[in-house]
């Protein structure tokens, strides 16, 4: 998220992902919003993780523009799974389709199994 410079539990996430042997890419600390959403925009990645430490750095709309952001030609887009990570989020308000995980666990759960659904597809 724009201003948040906590990275430490991405990098715990990214560790657990490459220890599943998933495909992982991490932005970094303070990305612009922009910036989030062109990466977005360009890579098409199934699942993009926004972490929050603070309630400041916390943007749902940057969340749901990100949510909406499409990938792919014209009768075929695809859109993220965004988890909203990180004490930052309100636990009772989390804009769909967005999830927010529990912890570390959960989201590393979330996203195997999106992984796993997409490769038993035809």
């Amino acid at each position: 998220m724009p201003q948040e410079q906590h990275t430490l539990p991405l990098e715990a996430l990214v560790a657990g992902l490459v220890e599943r042997g998933l495909p992982t890419r991490m932005l970094g600390a303070s990305v612009p919003a922009e910036a989030l959403h062109a990466a977005v925009r360009r890579s098409g990645p199934a699942v993009v993780v926004l972490w929050s430490h603070c309630r400041s750095t916390a943007d749902a709309a940057l969340a749901g523009r990100v949510a909406e952001t499409g990938f792919g030609p014209r009768g075929a887009r695809t859109a993220p799974l965004v988890l909203l990570a990180g004490p930052g989020w309100p636990a009772h308000r989390t804009p769909p389709p967005a999830v927010r995980p529990s912890g570390l666990r959960e989201a590393l759960y979330a996203i195997s199994r999106l992984y796993r659904h997409s490769a038993t597809r035809p």
